[in-house]
């Protein structure tokens, strides 16, 4: 009796296993496909790098998409987005920056970094829209679209980055070109890619069952002056920061 229940259990124990195997491989092969999908669409897109800025159409806006900062310094991947997007709008490209950032916590924030250096290279305040809770690059865009009413954008980040941007963007509604901040090597670039594998599949989710914010007339209009998005604390900014330049690589 006793060796007849042990048969059952190691039976079912086994047909178990192999459920929970076949349901692990079918969901690795799915996530495998669509990150697979994210490097093929990716070729459909208007993409330049900084060598070659001036191959691009005009959009209105640009988005720079933040990234790790220290203290008040940026990381290298950070300076190397705002160095691009500078270029963009010094060469005409577009004429407003978005800087999109994690400021969610009292002693992290990617924003007032990212604005010293637009305002120590000369970028007009009024051009320069502050979007102080871009946590997500799902976030950065649905906001860009609904909040300060975007329609085209160039989207500004490394081409790690690109493929899962364009593919958000999109599919959001907004028409979209890619400038890829690749501007040195990067340590832990490995690290990136295997993030953005996981990255990519929550993308797909966000798109397809993930309600985006509405309104029906943008709050900051893109068409204005951008200052009306900075916190107070960033309004009082009169001196630069010089540390911030080139960055580390962490």
């Amino acid at each position: 009796m006793k060796n007849e229940k042990q048969k059952i259990f190691w039976l079912s124990f086994k047909k178990t296993l192999k459920t929970i195997l076949l349901v692990f491989t079918f969901l690795l092969l799915i996530s495998m496909i669509i990150d697979m999908y994210f490097e093929w669409n990716y070729l459909k897109y208007e993409r330049v790098n900084y060598l070659t800025v001036n191959e691009i159409k005009p959009k209105t806006a640009a988005i720079v998409l933040g990234a790790a900062v220290y203290g008040n310094k940026p990381s290298a991947i950070l300076v190397d987005r705002l160095k691009s997007a500078l270029k963009l709008y010094q060469t005409r490209k577009v004429k407003k920056i978005i800087l999109s950032g994690d400021n969610g916590k009292k002693y992290y924030n990617e924003l007032t970094p990212m604005l010293q250096y637009m305002l120590k290279n000369k970028v007009k305040q009024e051009d320069i829209f502050m979007d102080y809770e871009g946590f997500r690059t799902y976030d950065s865009f649905q906001r860009a679209k609904y909040l300060f009413g975007v329609k085209d954008i160039i989207i500004v980040t490394q081409q790690f980055h690109q493929p899962r941007a364009a593919f958000i963007a999109e599919n959001l509604g907004l028409q979209v070109a890619c400038l890829e901040a690749d501007l040195r090597v990067y340590k832990d670039v490995s690290k990136y890619r295997i993030r953005e594998y996981f990255a990519r599949n929550l993308a797909w989710l966000d798109i397809f069952f993930t309600e985006p914010i509405r309104g029906s007339e943008p709050k900051f209009p893109i068409e204005k002056s951008g200052r009306k998005t900075w916190k107070e604390r960033d309004l009082g900014i009169k001196e630069f920061n010089s540390r911030i330049l080139n960055g580390e690589d962490f």
